[in-house]
């Protein structure tokens, strides 16, 4: 799972998208704005009734206003039909606000499908779907 990039580097070499800012940007479009990557967290994907689903938008998420911003433009580019991938970031510590991150796979992305639920008192989710190797 692991990588000697950083998350920042692994963005912009593996995956061709650049993120816009390296401490605030949840997610990053592909250069050519042809697909979107999101970063989501491991512990944050569940299943339920046989469907992948993974925590994509909180309304109190903390942290900047700018990564919250654009992960809303991200979202809103996935509803519109743009290709989305998610890529799988590991807590150190899930108990933790704010988290740090221990690692991330950088083995594959997980397509998103532009299936969006949010239960009742819970974050936005999307939908997972297959993953594909990097």
């Amino acid at each position: 799972m692991g990588t000697l990039l950083s998350l920042t580097e692994f963005f912009k070499t593996r995956l061709g998208a650049p993120l816009t800012t390296t401490r605030q940007s949840w997610g990053a479009y592909k250069s050519d704005q042809s697909a979107v990557y999101l970063a989501v967290w491991q512990d944050e994907i569940k299943r339920v009734d046989g469907v992948t689903w993974v925590n994509v938008l909180g309304w109190d998420d903390i942290g900047s206003t700018f990564g919250r911003e654009e992960r809303i433009k991200h979202l809103d580019s996935i509803k519109a039909g743009m290709p989305a991938f998610a890529l799988i970031k590991v807590a150190k510590d899930v108990k933790a606000n704010p988290r740090e991150m221990k690692e991330f796979n950088s083995d594959y992305v997980i397509a998103i499908k532009n299936h969006f639920r949010e239960p009742e008192g819970e974050m936005m989710q999307v939908e997972l779907g297959e993953r594909i190797p990097i």
